[in-house]
């Protein structure tokens, strides 16, 4: 059996938008029966802290109303729906060291869907044989 296509995702950005478009992109990889892994940084490790998740602020007050106006409608996910499927699906989450003490993050407020701290030397060795990598 051949070893599924990987996708690789480093998310740098905490706006909600952004965190939201990095897990539709996870769960439409993993339905794909494809691998994902996605490295926390700065503002995008943040969001995945205690009490920082479910924030909804973006770029703009258009931005945060439309989101906030499709999640009462129930045409936009919360980042919790989104985040629990794609766990469920396989998705790994990585906290990059070097944030963690930039950002001073203590350990134990990093949230606990986060699957392990990995620096950028061992994540690059996960992205060099990915099919796909996207910077969000």
């Amino acid at each position: 059996m051949a070893d599924k296509e990987r996708v690789t995702i480093i998310l740098h950005s905490g706006s909600y938008d952004r965190a939201s478009y990095a897990l539709t992109l996870s769960l439409v990889a993993l339905a794909s029966d494809m691998e994902v892994y996605m490295l926390l940084t700065f503002e995008g490790l943040r969001r995945f802290t205690r009490g920082h998740f479910s924030e909804i602020e973006a770029t703009s007050d258009s931005i945060r109303e439309q989101l906030e106006q499709g999640q009462e409608w129930g045409i936009i996910p919360s980042l919790e729906s989104q985040l629990a499927e794609a766990k469920k699906l396989g998705l790994k989450l990585y906290a990059c060291p070097n944030a963690i003490a930039s950002l001073n993050i203590p350990q134990n407020e990093i949230m606990d869907e986060v699957d392990d701290v990995m620096g950028v030397a061992a994540f690059l060795q996960l992205a060099r044989g990915a099919a796909v990598n996207w910077y969000i």
